[in-house]
């Protein structure tokens, strides 16, 4: 009995899947980026101010929210380096099973920065607006830099989340091809 190998050639890569891994590339060095520079900038951001001779401080620390919000961006700027790496280095090697384990990372990295960004957008409202009903007061009047600080830092969270987003459909498309 003659047992036959299956003569399976790996397909060379096309135009449209040199493009799609050169946007999986660049999508994951916009997220790492702007993940690593919102924790930077959370990290740093503090203001000390003089009222009536007392002083006050404003720190991401104060906040569990902004602690959250900080440590989920540095989290997911963690883990997205670590899966551009692995990216870049196994690019010859991609295969359905490997993006659908892509498509998990990149929706459990962007489940984690939107839910930190939502904590950290609402208390950033309520330092920029207060809450009459429940005594809270606006800080951001007091506290300009510190405010703009955090503001800065949402934002380019809130792009990281973007590039998340596009790279967990794009890997959820490329999962599902055989």
């Amino acid at each position: 009995m003659e047992i036959k190998e299956a003569n399976v050639r790996a397909k060379a890569p096309n135009k449209t899947d040199k493009f799609v891994l050169a946007t999986q590339i660049c999508l994951r060095i916009a997220a790492t980026a702007t993940a690593m520079a919102a924790a930077w900038v959370i990290f740093t951001a503090n203001q000390t101010v003089e009222v009536l001779g007392m002083s006050f401080d404003a720190r991401y620390s104060y906040s569990p929210a902004f602690k959250f919000f900080a440590y989920a961006n540095a989290i997911a700027f963690g883990f997205s380096l670590m899966s551009l790496f692995f990216m870049f280095f196994a690019r010859h090697a991609l295969t359905a099973t490997i993006y659908f384990f892509f498509f998990l990372h990149d929706l459990m990295m962007m489940s984690l920065v939107l839910s930190g960004l939502a904590a950290g957008t609402a208390i950033g409202m309520v330092a920029r607006d207060g809450n009459g009903h429940t005594g809270w007061i606006k800080i951001c009047d007091r506290f300009e830099k510190f405010c703009h600080k955090v503001t800065v830092s949402m934002a380019l969270s809130y792009i990281a989340v973007v590039c998340l987003l596009v790279l967990t459909v794009m890997s959820a498309c490329k999962s599902r091809q055989i």
